[in-house]
């Protein structure tokens, strides 16, 4: 293969910090450690699935609402097409090829034959668990071979996760034990297996991935006012006069009592924040510039946007989602997925510590007084895991 001509010294210099090093280049199994070797198997079965090797059963995923939301869905519905022998295909309602690579399988939508059956099923759209809706108590406790009927194609449409619903099915969890996952470690897999992050993504944080990768002792705080902060959203002086460093003290006041507990002696410390509000991010970098990795973007949701404007907003929130995950430990809003659904990306135990926004009072955060979430405390909550 001929070497790649580079436009220039500063273009190739700028590719060469951004690929992976040579410990990142192994499979996403190995990486890990812990996601099990059931992926090129799968792999497998999808080309041939796309190919016509194999009969063609596809479960086609939309989610809807935000980035969170839908990676929930998403995360679990892989497995439901593994264990289904299903190619998963991913509607691209937001442009999920823009932030993220494809390493493992090609998830992008393709067009089918008019004669293949199809059934659609919508999952949740809001609210609790849909305990009533017959495709949820399949993945639950009965057979996912019934699922839409056994047609070809199963679109599923919602914004729910169904990791922790399959991992309560009594023959489901047995395959998903020996196939190598864990309840707190699947979704994190999933996601590993599925998305990469893009070029566009790691040009957009390319110093936040540097500092996120190293050794330093990392504290990830997300601090959520509502979806009317994002911008598009309504109630600007509101917005301006609620958005205080006073209001959310006590999450930067956590993360220095977890930096106080946990950092090992010599360790640089670096705290990252995530916010939908771009007064927090400002009045923040000011306050604790020092050690904080910050984006000064407007933040916006990818659901409320369209064209280039959508493809930056899913660069951001697919970028900050993923660094997130880096982090050792995690201090997140009690409203919302987002920071929750990112810190489990980590597959790890005890780093997510929640809090409410105008909280006056908290337990100290070091795991002894205030206990970090369970998985169960996690995953139960909207929009599930």
């Amino acid at each position: 293969m001929k070497p790649r001509i580079f436009a220039s010294l500063a273009t190739y210099f700028t590719m060469a910090l951004l690929m992976p090093r040579p410990s990142e280049q192994t499979s996403w199994v190995q990486r890990r450690g812990q996601c099990g070797s059931w992926g090129p198997e799968y792999a497998q079965l999808h080309d041939d699935v796309l190919s016509g090797r194999a009969r063609e059963k596809y479960l086609v995923i939309e989610g809807i609402e935000g980035l969170a939301d839908s990676l929930s869905l998403i995360a679990g519905m892989l497995y439901v097409a593994v264990l289904s022998g299903r190619a998963l295909q991913i509607r691209e309602n937001v442009p999920y090829s823009v932030a993220y690579d494809k390493p493992n399988i090609d998830w992008r939508e393709t067009s089918k034959s008019s004669t293949m059956t199809e059934q659609h099923i919508t999952l949740r759209t809001g609210g609790p668990l849909p305990v009533d809706e017959p495709a949820f108590r399949l993945l639950y406790n009965g057979s996912i071979e019934e699922l839409g009927g056994g047609a070809d194609i199963v679109t599923m449409f919602g914004n729910v996760g169904v990791i922790n619903v399959l991992f309560n099915n009594p023959v489901y969890k047995v395959q998903l034990y020996k196939m190598g996952l864990r309840p707190e470690t699947a979704y994190g897999c999933a996601l590993e297996y599925l998305f990469t992050p893009s070029l566009s993504v790691k040009e957009h944080f390319r110093d936040e991935i540097i500092t996120m990768t190293g050794s330093s002792m990392k504290i990830g705080i997300q601090v959520r006012l509502g979806d009317s902060y994002l911008r598009g959203g309504v109630f600007e002086e509101q917005k301006h006069a609620e958005a205080s460093l006073l209001a959310v003290q006590h999450f930067f006041e956590c993360a220095e009592q977890l930096q106080s507990a946990f950092r090992q002696p010599g360790q640089n410390v670096v705290w990252l924040l995530i916010s939908d509000s771009l007064d927090i991010r400002s009045l923040s970098k000011t306050a604790y510039g020092h050690k904080l990795l910050v984006k000064l973007d407007e933040p916006s949701h990818v659901a409320g946007m369209t064209g280039q404007e959508q493809n930056q907003a899913m660069i951001a929130a697919a970028g900050e989602h993923w660094l997130f995950g880096l982090a050792d430990y995690h201090v997140v809003s009690s409203i919302g997925g987002f920071g929750r659904s990112a810190a489990l990306r980590a597959q790890t135990w005890n780093t997510v510590y929640k809090l409410d926004v105008y909280q006056t009072n908290f337990l100290q955060c070091d795991g002894l007084n205030m206990k970090p979430l369970t998985w169960d405390e996690i995953a139960n909550t909207a929009p599930f895991v």
